[in-house]
């Protein structure tokens, strides 16, 4: 329950407006508070930090704020927008999460309320003349904030604009999504069999038309335990549903009162689809193999980064002992979808590049010591199409005998694949 919940503010934290919603607060309590700490303000201080002394760094603060505001948003667009053109539209959702960047514009933004917070302030009267030390030690404090802001800022500006960059925080994004497949397999439920669902249990169908974002799995636990029922859950974050059909099926609960455990949206997220995580990164290794951008070097990072994911994932020990959500079944996300999602369209974008193709097989022939039957035999089949890739892309035979040799080196057996994963 603690992580669940844990992962709930994160997600609500990696919203911008929240982030400036809570600056902003911060900024209006510090402009007011001046008052009501009038009575510690050291009579001294009084005379030295007046109206006149802090007003004009006031109305530089708001002036100068308002132009660093506006630029980095900006900035932040346009750099959006090119991300999206060198990589892949999906990207734009995640650098939206980026918590250094969200940060900075809620400082900046929260430093030009609190200055125009104060002048209005000043200006209705509500300050009393000792009151201004306050509000001047206040503004410098804001002042010292913002220069380490714009420190950060500069620095920070250097890298968002590059592919390294992106490739850097889906591939970080993708591991955590991945950690938390390893340490909540079934997200913490049962594994779900359909030959254990029972003939009575009852639909649970979508609201609306979308993709399943994410699946309130505390929401489920206590429905079930409230009705001392099961809940059997048939897709995953991720799956496409449309309205009406099925979700999955229930033995004691209201149906009805399930529907909200199942946040159905337009658009997927990273936070319990680890498949759409891969995807992303692999979209980006395809696009870098259009004609319009032609950086084969970029489609061999992304599989090199594909690999370490797989890699790390494949070989690290699987939660044990009792599942959380006991009365929850969940299906199992096999790891052969996992290597499939990743490697299948990078090597069909990949055919015309002898060097990408030899990445993805040697990738393949790596991930392929640690697995075991289903993911052998999806390892098998995309050898398969590797050499079919070949074939046909490439144009020169010595580039096909190459990768011919590298295939047959790995000593991979043909084996037919479990289409069902």
């Amino acid at each position: 329950m603690i992580a669940q919940t844990f992962l709930t503010i994160r997600r609500i934290s990696r919203i911008l407006w929240v982030r400036v919603t809570l600056i902003l607060a911060l900024s209006i309590l510090a402009a007011l508070s001046a008052e009501i700490l009038d009575p510690l303000i050291p009579p001294a201080s009084k005379d030295r930090f007046s109206q006149q002394a802090t007003l004009p760094l006031l109305n530089i603060l708001a002036n100068g704020m308002l132009a660093v505001t506006t630029f980095s948003l900006g900035v932040m667009v346009s750099t959006h927008r090119g991300m999206a053109e060198q990589t892949t539209p999906r990207i734009h959702r995640l650098l939206m999460e980026d918590t250094r960047t969200q940060t900075m514009l809620a400082t900046f933004i929260g430093a030009f309320v609190f200055a125009l917070v104060a002048i209005i302030l000043y200006r209705a009267g509500y300050y009393s003349d000792s009151a201004s030390v306050i509000v001047f030690a206040a503004t410098v404090l804001v002042i010292a904030t913002i220069v380490v802001s714009l420190v950060r800022w500069i620095s920070h500006l250097s890298e968002i604009g590059s592919i390294d960059y992106a490739l850097a925080r889906t591939e970080a994004t993708a591991k955590e999504t991945l950690r938390q497949l390893k340490d909540w397999p079934n997200l913490g439920g049962r594994r779900f069999q359909a030959d254990s669902v029972p003939a009575d249990a009852t639909e649970i169908t979508a609201a609306r038309s979308g993709f399943i974002r994410r699946i309130a799995m505390d929401d489920l636990q206590t429905c079930a335990e409230d009705a001392k029922g099961r809940i059997y859950i048939e897709l995953l974050p991720g799956d496409p549903i449309l309205q009406g059909q099925r979700l999955g099926r229930a033995v004691g609960p209201d149906p009805e009162n399930l529907r909200r455990a199942f946040v159905i949206e337009q658009n997927r997220t990273y936070e319990q689809d680890a498949r759409y995580a891969l995807q992303v990164l692999r979209e980006t290794g395809s696009k870098a193999l259009s004609p319009g951008i032609n950086d084969p070097g970029t489609a061999i990072e992304v599989t090199a980064r594909l690999e370490r994911l797989l890699w790390e994932f494949l070989r690290a020990d699987r939660a044990g002992g009792e599942p959380q959500y006991t009365r929850v079944y969940v299906p199992d996300l096999r790891p052969a979808t996992l290597i499939d999602i990743a490697f299948r369209d990078l090597a069909r974008d990949g055919a015309g590049f002898q060097d990408v193709l030899g990445a993805i097989a040697r990738a393949l022939q790596t991930l392929n010591t640690l697995c075991e039957d289903e993911p052998k035999r999806m390892i098998a089949d995309l050898y398969s199409g590797l050499r079919q890739h070949a074939e046909i892309g490439l144009r020169t035979e010595n580039e096909r005998d190459h990768i011919a040799a590298l295939l047959n080196d790995a000593a991979i057996p043909d084996l037919a694949p479990d289409h069902d994963t």
